[in-house]
């Protein structure tokens, strides 16, 4: 329909011009009120907002920064049930108005759909709140009738920004949205000239009048308006950085400025950019400018202070974030860049240049420096053997099972000749020559996850880990794969990461959920959730090679056919000679899986209109959310009868067709949202900011002191970010129950035992109740126990004194018991480590 384009054109200009704030808007409830609701803002939350009359508002800050992009005079009538919007307009926007105009200052009139009118101001480019606040000030002072309106009887005036500060506010001050239809009044326009009611708001005349005039809004140059306005910014961060220079390899002087300008020549830059300077960056955006400039000068400062120039910049969290990732990322190659955007790549972009490369070369820097950074981008994280042992090590201590020590100490222990062996077979092998490689050392863990049920898990050797998942990358870059799901996405540009943090990856899956769920204007569309049944366990890696067989040349067809073949191999061994299958744990079969999986939903969805599904994915547990206009049942029924026909059984007891989102139930929703098993609501946060103790205790009691303690949620109670108060009540209330445990993930048990090692108060009780005795012996528990004690003992977190008395008390005691062969070659190796050597290297 015409119209449903009108508005969607509406909510992404609307989206555009006024948003700052990407993580928050304000939701009106059926009383009126607004409340602040946390989902990814989006100008498809403002077109189902526009589409469903709701009203949304707008808070104008960057979340938990200083930083605006627009400024709002909101005029009302004082008498509600008879509002005079006109003698408003002629008293008070006219005079106003044509100061506005005699300054040549841009500016929209809106009225409100009630009693008021708002005059907006917006800007090109975000600023400093202080200097907003500055601005608003000066406005009154040359405005008469701004200053005098707080005595008048007849009418009201609110700003925004009231103050200079956002001290203490996360997310600021909100107005509603143009457009937006409050619970007690009528929709809201934007309107030209003279103030005239209008009656017909839902007319498509009407739409495509309001989308004229906002695409005709021409936002302010902030600087130009200071000027107008005569306000000293000498001091201010925003003119300082504009003109601080910085020195780049070869001597050459560049301002951020300028850096911005040369890059925004590239339209993949340019786009990423104006996401950044709205305030809507995506996660990887911040990633690829860090990885861009962050080797530009050699204290980072350019890359702080380009990132210091848009909304949503945190201080404290930005220096963190380069501290501990600036060495992690390369610059991005511009073919890998347009690609992971779905951008065109323009005739005149180099597809091998980068983006630093780029800089450089348009600053003039001397060709032999050039040479010098030539070959530093993404294919080094993807083709370097010994940055793919680097990324095997981190991957081994997060995603593991157990995360063994002598799997471990063989990454530790390789050397040059290693790596160089290893090219060499990896060259075979990409040549197509026939090698034997057979499958060897790999281990075996069996997870219970519960009575019914136990789950196979396999760590490869080192040498196996290593050419497998580089394999795996090279077979990725070659065929230019990428999938929707927000599971094992492959950070390329890392040089110390295989897959980007699940634990951000599975916030990002919630969020978009939440969207869906918690803001009203979306009720009236259908959900369905479906889940596969051992979804690993039923991948045939031949039908796999069969189904990329068409976008394989030579050489990723070669890397195919030796993954197909070694994982045949593979499963054989463990399965008793069944082929069928690939195994959990190894990152090359976590890389086909999602590959095959988002292979075979797109060959069904693109039967049907895709715009009007919104599917999120996180491995095999899919949510899929249709427009009320779509036969959504009809999509339900074809993927549940498609999936076994290609050898994935459906899980009944999960699979669902919920129907509308209005209709569904508490549990309903609690099944859709994972609040069964766990949130985020226990975490201080971006979103959140920090929690008052009354917030924390109220959590507490929500998540935990009332509902029974689940096992499975150790790995998110002892995470990075949640709030101690949640830790410290389990272990003073569940700790026995933790540690007699044997179901669930070991890496959840690993959390625990780092967290515990690291905190002598409570390890003392466990030690002095004698409760180490309750762990299971041949479970993922002890397993997980014993090998952590390795790392907390070899990286000096535990302190020798504890650590003593755990070898006496607990690890000779258990000597004679039978113990898995693995960890009590640990348990005996610990037995030899003098504590006092520990004492005094800490």
């Amino acid at each position: 329909m015409v119209i449903n384009q009108i508005i969607k054109d509406i909510a992404n200009i609307e989206y555009s011009l006024w948003v700052v704030n990407t993580y928050a808007a304000g939701i009106q409830q059926p009383n009126g009120r607004y409340i602040t609701k946390y989902f990814p803002m989006s100008p498809f939350v403002i077109e189902n907002m526009l589409l469903r009359h709701g009203s949304m508002g707008c808070y104008q800050q960057g979340y938990k920064t200083n930083r605006i992009k627009w400024i709002c005079f909101d005029f009302d009538c004082k008498d509600k049930k008879n509002p005079n919007v006109y003698g408003l307009y002629k008293n008070c926007i006219l005079p106003f108005t044509n100061m506005l105009d005699e300054l040549e200052i841009k500016y929209l009139t809106e009225f409100s759909g009630r009693r008021g009118i708002h005059v907006w101001i917006i800007f090109k480019t975000v600023f400093e709140k202080k200097l907003g606040y500055r601005i608003v000030c000066e406005l009154e002072k040359k405005c008469q009738i701004l200053s005098e309106i707080k005595d008048n009887e007849e009418w009201e005036l609110d700003r925004f920004p009231a103050t200079d500060t956002s001290r203490g506010n996360i997310v600021g001050k909100q107005v509603k949205f143009p457009l937006s239809c409050h619970v007690a009044g009528e929709r809201s326009y934007i309107f030209q000239g003279e103030f005239q009611k209008k009656e017909d708001t839902e007319s498509e005349v009407f739409l495509n009048a309001q989308l004229g005039i906002m695409k005709a809004y021409m936002p302010n140059e902030i600087t130009e308006v200071v000027r107008k306005l005569n306000i000293d910014t000498t001091y201010a961060e925003t003119t300082k950085l504009k003109y601080r220079k910085y020195w780049l390899q070869g001597n050459i002087d560049v301002t951020s400025d300028q850096v911005i300008n040369i890059l925004s020549e590239t339209k993949v830059f340019r786009e990423i950019f104006q996401r950044m300077q709205q305030g809507n960056s995506l996660h990887q955006d911040w990633l690829v400018i860090l990885g861009t400039l962050y080797l530009c000068d050699a204290d980072a400062v350019l890359v702080t202070d380009v990132f210091r120039r848009f909304p949503n910049y945190d201080e404290r969290k930005t220096f963190s974030n380069i501290e501990k990732l600036g060495k992690s990322y390369f610059p991005a190659t511009f073919g890998y860049l347009y690609r992971i955007y779905g951008i065109t790549l323009e005739e005149n972009i180099d597809p091998e240049e980068t983006g630093l490369h780029y800089l450089l070369r348009r600053c003039g820097v001397e060709p032999n420096i050039l040479q010098q950074i030539e070959n530093t981008n993404e294919k080094k994280t993807i083709y370097d053997i010994s940055i793919t042992a680097k990324k095997e090590k981190n991957y081994l201590k997060e995603n593991d099972e157990v995360a063994d020590v002598y799997i471990w100490n063989q990454l530790c222990n390789l050397k040059n000749y290693d790596f160089r062996f290893y090219e060499d077979l990896i060259k075979d092998i990409e040549e197509g020559k026939r090698i034997q490689f057979t499958p060897k050392n790999f281990k075996i863990f069996s997870r219970i996850e519960s009575e019914e049920k136990t789950r196979k898990l396999v760590a490869l050797s080192a040498k196996e880990r290593i050419i497998t998942t580089n394999l795996a990358l090279r077979l990725c870059d070659l065929i230019n794969e990428s999938w929707k799901s927000f599971s094992y996405h492959i950070s390329y540009t890392s040089n110390k990461y295989i897959f980007y943090h699940w634990y951000s990856s599975w916030r990002r899956y919630l969020d978009y959920i939440h969207v869906f769920m918690d803001v009203p204007f979306m009720d009236n569309y259908e959900v369905f959730y479906i889940d596969l049944k051992g979804f690993y366990d039923h991948i045939d890696f031949l039908a796999v090679l069969r189904s990329f067989e068409d976008v394989l040349d030579k050489k990723a067809r070669n890397i195919f056919v030796f993954l197909t073949e070694y994982n045949d191999k593979l499963m054989k061994k463990i399965q008793n000679g069944d082929r069928i299958g690939v195994p959990q744990g190894p990152a090359y079969a976590r890389i086909i899986a999602e590959m095959f999986l988002d292979k075979l939903l797109n060959s069904v969805l693109k039967k049907f209109d895709q715009e009007k599904i919104y599917v999120y994915r996180y491995v095999d547990d899919m949510v899929f959310f249709c427009r009320p206009d779509f036969d959504s049942r009809m999509l339900f029924d074809e993927l549940m009868s498609f999936f076994p026909l290609v050898g994935l059984p459906v899980n009944l007891n999960k699979s669902k067709y919920y129907g509308k989102i209005c209709d569904l139930s508490g549990n309903e929703k609690v099944q859709i949202l994972h609040t069964d098993s766990f949130n985020y609501d226990l975490i201080e946060n971006d979103y959140t900011g920090y929690l008052l103790e009354e917030e924390k205790k109220s959590k507490l009691k929500e998540y935990l002191t009332e509902n029974p303690f689940n096992v499975g949620s150790l790995g998110y109670i002892f995470g990075k970010y949640t709030i101690s108060e949640a830790q410290i009540w389990c272990l003073q209330n569940c700790r026995t129950e933790i540690l007699s445990a044997c179901e669930g993930r070991g890496s959840n048990y690993r959390k625990f035992y780092e967290f515990l090692f690291q905190n002598e108060k409570y390890i003392k009780i466990i030690l002095d109740n004698h409760e180490l005795k309750l762990i299971p012996l041949k479970s993922l528990n002890f397993s997980n126990f014993i090998h952590t004690l390795y790392y907390a003992v070899q990286d000096r977190t535990i302190s020798p004194p504890i650590f003593e008395r755990i070898k006496e008390e607990y690890l000779k005691k258990i000597l004679d018991i039978e113990l898995k062969k693995n960890d009590c070659i640990i348990v005996k190796a610990l037995l030899l480590v003098d504590a006092e050597v520990a004492n005094e290297k800490s």
